[in-house]
């Protein structure tokens, strides 16, 4: 798929990121609704700060999980522009998050808010650079 089209190429990954972020949204729905995880925390005795960090951990797998078809098709594209495609494709995830921030900005005043912010900036570029070393590319 490699597009000799840069203008195209830049689009795609633009809509990639545009589908990846409405597929973790209404992933998320589903997932916090029917996750076992809180509930089984909960009834073996795991504190608020360790219960924080282990669905903060798990979070970090399912996201990063959940961005792989993304990454995958990043990847195809043309692998000397990755870093221009992860931008693109990172856009309306920030675009989507950035008015919570711009509306309200007592939500990073909580420190335990920085993982969550983290985990959006990085899920996708460590997807990326999991499918690269898969194929056996390690420049990212």
């Amino acid at each position: 798929m490699k597009s000799e089209n840069f203008f195209v190429a830049n689009l795609i990954a633009l809509a990639v990121g545009i589908l990846q972020t409405v597929l973790l949204l209404h992933s998320w729905e589903y997932i916090a609704v029917h996750s076992p995880v809180p509930s089984w925390l909960a009834s073996h005795g795991v504190t608020a700060v360790s219960a924080k960090a282990i669905l903060y951990a798990q979070d970090w797998l399912v996201n990063v999980t959940l961005c792989l078809p993304a990454a995958y098709i990043l990847c195809r594209l043309r692998p000397s522009e990755i870093f221009q495609y992860l931008l693109l494709a990172m856009l309306p995830s920030f675009f989507w998050q950035g008015p919570l921030v711009v509306v309200d900005p007592a939500v990073v005043s909580n420190v335990m808010d920085v993982p969550v912010m983290l985990l959006a900036a990085f899920m996708l570029p460590v997807a990326v650079a999991l499918v690269r070393l898969a194929q056996g590319r390690r420049d990212v």
